[in-house]
């Protein structure tokens, strides 16, 4: 027993001096920096930051505090904003265009994050026109195939208030997926858009980027649903491309067949697969586009009506 306590003693102080060696060093660059701010904005805050730093520089509990405090960080990080998201699946079931008077399915309110909270619902339980005594900005839902994407579409009187603000109306930089404010809800436009932010946790558009990879383009079935308050539209994907910003692809209507159908093949032959599927003057199209994750450039995905 006394080796076993000598043994912890010896792993204890050794952990101590590690902390030790850290702590000198995360306080003596700590200490550095608030004495450059200190010369550069000479306010006392910086002063006495820096002779707090330095105090602290053989305070190995303070360090072990911020080190506990980083790992809650993280924690928290994994737990509410990053975390495991579900993959949606467009079943046969899903595709059916039944439509059944509902109640709105019950949210999980212990869920902290709103895109979270409604990506677990299943598209066949929601009615729109009741989620849209919510929201009456809630036009549809959206739901792509082996992606995260499985939410309630909004569309507001431009396409900016959506950017940085919640489903709720509420102020956020993660904003909610919408519809082009100049778009039909009836999804009767040539080309019906929707945007969302590439959000690093995968929700919004973040995980648009499956569909970039050849493992989406083997493994899933190139569906998208968008279901409004008349009914399901199915879409099949037939073009995924990043491009420079840009608004030729953002374009809702067209005059004449002829460039519509120019514009139809544009889209078709950026595509980095071939999709082999054939498009006319006739078809109707969705659009999805989001920012890459570099916030340069643009992640576009376009999908014809296959079904009604």
């Amino acid at each position: 027993m006394k080796k076993v306590v000598k043994v912890i003693n010896v792993i204890e102080e050794f952990l101590y001096k590690i902390f030790v060696v850290f702590s000198k060093g995360f306080f003596f660059y700590l200490s550095l920096l608030a004495g450059l701010l200190s010369k550069l904005f000479p306010l006392s805050l910086f002063k006495n930051l820096k002779g707090y730093f330095h105090r602290k520089q053989d305070d190995a509990g303070a360090f072990l505090l911020i080190v506990v405090i980083f790992l809650l960080g993280i924690n928290v990080y994994i737990r509410f904003y990053s975390g495991n998201n579900n993959l949606t699946h467009v079943s046969s079931n899903t595709m059916n265009n039944d439509l059944v008077e509902t109640k709105v399915a019950e949210l999980d309110e212990t869920e902290l994050n709103l895109y979270k909270r409604y990506s677990k619902l299943d598209i066949n339980s929601i009615s729109i026109k009741k989620l849209r005594k919510t929201n009456e900005a809630i036009v549809s839902w959206l739901t792509v195939d082996g992606t995260n994407i499985n939410y309630p579409i909004v569309k507001g009187n431009d396409n900016s208030f959506y950017l940085n603000h919640d489903i709720n109306r509420n102020l956020k930089f993660s904003g909610w997926t919408f519809m082009d404010y100049r778009n039909s809800i009836d999804m009767g436009d040539d080309n019906t858009i929707f945007y969302g932010h590439n959000l690093a946790n995968k929700t919004a558009f973040g995980s648009l980027e499956n569909l970039f990879t050849e493992e989406w383009v083997k493994n899933s079935n190139h569906y998208i649903v968008v279901l409004t308050e008349e009914g399901k539209f199915v879409y099949e994907v037939f073009s995924v491309y990043t491009i420079d910003p840009e608004v030729y692809y953002l374009q809702n209507n067209f005059s004449d067949k002829e460039s519509y159908k120019q514009f139809l093949n544009t889209l078709k032959s950026r595509s980095k697969f071939d999709f082999k599927l054939d498009l006319d003057d006739d078809d109707k199209i969705i659009t999805l586009s989001t920012c890459t994750s570099d916030n340069q450039n643009r992640n576009v995905v376009h999908a014809k009506l296959i079904k009604k």
